[in-house]
């Protein structure tokens, strides 16, 4: 569980930890990461957990691929 900051959005905070854990290399590059596992792990709302998903794409941490789920960046290139 984190200790919440009063002066920061939840979800910019869980921004911050996931980002961590990428940049450790806890999460590699590939991961999936959802929705669900974020509302679970940090006890928060699924609109929290859609503005810390938003949050890791804006930064280029992770991608989303319709209908598969959002991963772990690089996002691979498209193969034809």
């Amino acid at each position: 569980m984190i200790n919440w900051r009063a002066d920061l959005p939840k979800w910019q905070q869980i921004v911050r930890v996931i980002k961590r854990r990428i940049e450790s290399g806890e999460y590699p590059p590939g991961r999936l990461i959802t929705e669900r596992a974020i509302i679970e792990e940090f006890e928060v709302a699924k609109v929290t957990s859609r503005k810390a998903m938003a949050g890791l794409r804006d930064l280029g941490l992770v991608y989303t691929r319709p209908n598969l789920g959002s991963f772990v960046g690089p996002e691979p290139a498209d193969e034809d």
